[in-house]
This record gives C-alpha cells, structure tokens and sequence, in this order.
C-alpha cells in the first residue's frame, strides 16, 4: 500500500530521534503519540505525473489507501527540520534541515529508483553545483 512506505519512514526517523536522544522511547510510544512529526513538517512522498501532486482531494481508495502497483511513480522523500530556534535540540543541530527525495518506478518485481544517478552527500551535490555554474 502507498502508507506502507510512509509508515516504514516514520519508524526509521522516529528509531533515529530516540537513538540521538531528541525524544525518548520506546519507539512505539514515539510512534503513538507522533512525536516525530514535530520535526517532519510535510509527508513523507506523494504520487508523480500528470495531476497527482499533492492529491489532497483524491480518493482516499485510491491515493493514500491505494496499493502501488506496476507503473506507478511516486516520490520517497522523508525529511528532518529543525528550526533556528527550537530549544528542544541541540544548538549545533538548530537551523538544519536536511531532505533526500527520490523517484521510485514500481515494478513487476520490486522497484526502479529513477533517481539513483543523483548525488547524495553534500560534498557530491556541491560538486555537481559548482560543475553547472561553470
């Protein structure tokens, strides 16, 4: 189901929020209560094409309830912001966001990850930005 990537998301961030000591555990109770969210600020990926994103008026049965099938491409993009002024993190962590989107082709056996050429460590997307201003 489309939520299934969502949810196997949210455990993920919530895991690393309790293991750096941003929230305390256990990580059902994080999950529970949605502690993680605080931090989350947007879902976790949404349907690509023509007029699907952000399908806040879409179906439920077919959008978020929806089981991903071959052909579909939606976007996996789960992200940690912390504002400039939340004193509930560390200072050093204040003012950081940080947000890796990929595109991912469900297939007949798994998946396609549309975007598995881009750069993902900050050294390698400053590379690859200086390269297009020159």
């Amino acid at each position: 189901k489309f939520r299934d990537f969502h949810d196997a998301s949210q455990r993920v961030l919530a895991e690393k929020l309790v293991e750096w000591g941003l929230v305390e555990g256990p990580v059902e109770r994080v999950l529970e209560l949605g502690l993680q969210r605080r931090w989350t600020l947007h879902g976790t990926g949404h349907m690509l094409g023509l007029d699907v994103h952000d399908c806040a008026a879409a179906r439920a049965e077919t959008y978020a309830d929806g089981v991903l099938e071959p052909g579909v491409v939606l976007t996996v993009e789960p992200g940690l912001y912390f504002q400039a002024d939340d004193l509930t993190v560390p200072e050093e962590y204040r003012g950081i966001g940080v947000r890796i989107e990929d595109d991912i082709l469900v297939t007949e056996d798994g998946n396609e990850n549309l975007s598995a050429a881009l750069p993902r460590r900050s050294d390698e997307v400053e590379a690859w930005m200086a390269a297009l201003r020159a």
